[in-house]
């Protein structure tokens, strides 16, 4: 997924709260959209505490304060990066156009960013899936959280498009939203190799075709 656009402030303690030590006077977003890049260039694994800390410029201990542990900075900063991603998805999707052009605009983003992006660090969304361990279930549970939120979207476009009769009404809005969701995550993938956009674009004229009548 693509860059995000604006995230909201997540609802942690805050500092005057915390019981030991000095009060963290930091910016709590902008601390985690520079920790989110970090493990979106180099991986949770390849991330040392010390790449955050230099990144952010927030000491380790405050770092660990907030945070807990460099996990929970990981699950945070996914978090954020996620919100931002999602808003870009909403106003894609409730632009004032026609049903089908928002649902093939909002998918067409997918080919954009992973065309520009082929090589490079795709989405940290998907980043965080390939590289997930079998048992981190916070993690994973977070990424289930993220992908019901990204499939209601699509559904409820989907329902608006079956409402206009441009798309099949005996169609499922679930499963097609879930193959949507599962299909711009390969786009994702699919962009570390591919830079041509025409070919990815092909692609998403294919799913738009499925969903006609």
């Amino acid at each position: 997924m693509s860059k995000p656009i604006v995230s909201k402030k997540l609802a942690y303690k805050p500092a005057a709260e915390c019981p030991r030590g000095r009060p963290r006077q930091f910016d709590t977003n902008a601390v985690l959209a520079k920790a989110a890049k970090v493990f979106w260039n180099h991986g949770y694994h390849a991330t040392s505490i010390d790449d955050l800390v230099k990144a952010t410029g927030v000491l380790r201990g405050s770092l660990y304060g907030v945070f807990g542990d460099k996990h929970g900075l990981m699950l945070a900063a996914l978090e954020h990066y996620a919100e931002g991603s999602i808003a870009g998805l909403v106003e894609r999707l409730n632009a004032d156009v026609p049903p089908a052009d928002a649902l093939r605009n909002a998918l067409m983003h997918h080919t954009h960013v992973a065309a520009a992006l082929a090589g490079q660090r795709s989405c940290f969304i998907v980043n965080s899936t390939l590289e997930m361990q079998v048992d981190d279930e916070a993690l994973r549970a977070k990424l289930a959280s993220i992908q019901r939120r990204i499939a209601t979207l699509l559904a409820a476009a989907v329902i608006r498009g079956q409402a206009a009769g441009v798309f099949n009404p005996t169609l499922d809005e679930k499963s097609v939203a879930d193959y949507l969701l599962c299909m711009t995550q390969g786009l994702r993938v699919m962009g570390r190799v591919k830079r041509n956009e025409d070919e990815l674009a092909a692609i998403v004229d294919i799913a738009m075709r499925a969903l006609t009548r």
